[in-house]
């Protein structure tokens, strides 16, 4: 994203207090893709939309997310993003929650600016979908699994349902059919998807220039993808794992079994993600040169990986 966009997002960061001035401006120096509202703009400007009418849209859903990693880190313990300390860690837990309910109370003011009550309430729905999804999460975390259906449900809920609304809402403010709207939100859900899916693989198969903590997702015992795979191949893995109590231990034991053909097979499922998004475009009626670069750019992260 510019400057321009940069520029305000600090303007919203503004408060009297000095921990969210503070936690605000590092969390933003740490910089970030910016998938989410870059979405947002090229999805408003293939919908014919002004790029005033969208940033507050582009706005809100950066906020949220934002927000969602600072709730993230806490409840995970995770102490590396983007190759700097968290917010937590340097802050302490109890700012970086309240930063967080401040972040996400100002999404939600910036949403209000646009006058439309259907985006609003799609926003909150998309809130609720984000927190029932780690609370999901926190429910599974920790003794490992081999339910597929409930790895999808998570990176749906915590995931995909804010792809989702990026697409969606810049679609709805452009007053497209409901077929078109319909088609753009799986757009969005299925890059979500997909997306998600390589991140987790991407975790597995760390590289020098990664901004995460490698192999993180087994010391928090999440069963992703590539461990379902694993452990419904080969069940006593499963249960071999499950009476290993020290976080340490675990890893060490499961990452030799993550073969590069258990990898594969985890990158074929999100590479179909990404195959329905680009057929969901087809669908949509609009200019598609502008937005099936996205999918391409998520399964490019895979690149040389395994």
């Amino acid at each position: 994203m510019d400057g321009t966009f940069e520029k305000g997002l600090r303007e919203i960061f503004r408060s009297s207090t000095r921990f969210t001035s503070e936690i605000g401006e590092y969390i933003l120096g740490s910089g970030g893709k910016r998938l989410r509202p870059k979405l947002v703009m090229v999805m408003g400007k293939a919908v014919g939309l002004t790029e005033e009418k969208i940033l507050p849209i582009a706005y809100t859903v950066e906020l949220m997310h934002t927000a969602s990693l600072l709730h993230d880190d806490v409840v995970d313990c995770t102490s590396i993003r983007r190759a700097r300390p968290t917010a937590n860690q340097v802050f302490g837990d109890k700012p970086a929650l309240l930063v967080g309910d401040f972040i996400t109370a100002s999404a939600l003011e910036t949403m209000c600016g646009l006058g439309e009550l259907e985006l609003v309430t799609g926003m909150i729905r998309t809130v609720r979908s984000m927190s029932e999804g780690e609370l999901k999460e926190l429910q599974y975390a920790q003794g490992f699994h081999d339910n597929l259906d409930v790895y999808l449900d998570i990176i749906y809920l915590k995931t995909a349902s804010l792809f989702e609304y990026c697409a969606y809402a810049p679609g709805y403010l452009a007053g497209l059919t409901r077929p078109a709207l319909d088609a753009l939100t799986l757009f969005g859900r299925s890059v979500g998807m997909g997306f998600q899916i390589v991140d987790d693989i991407i975790n597995l198969t760390p590289s020098k220039d990664d901004n995460k903590d490698a192999y993180n997702d087994i010391i928090e015992g999440k069963s992703t993808l590539p461990l379902v795979i694993l452990f419904r191949e080969t069940p006593s893995v499963l249960a071999e794992v499950s009476r290993i109590p020290d976080p340490a231990g675990r890893k060490d034991y499961l990452i030799p079994l993550i073969t590069p053909g258990i990898l594969a097979k985890g990158r074929e499922v999100a590479q179909r993600y990404l195959d329905e998004a680009v057929n969901a475009l087809h669908r949509a009626g609009v200019p598609e040169d502008g937005l099936a670069w996205i999918p391409r750019a998520v399964a490019s992260q895979l690149e040389n990986r395994f």
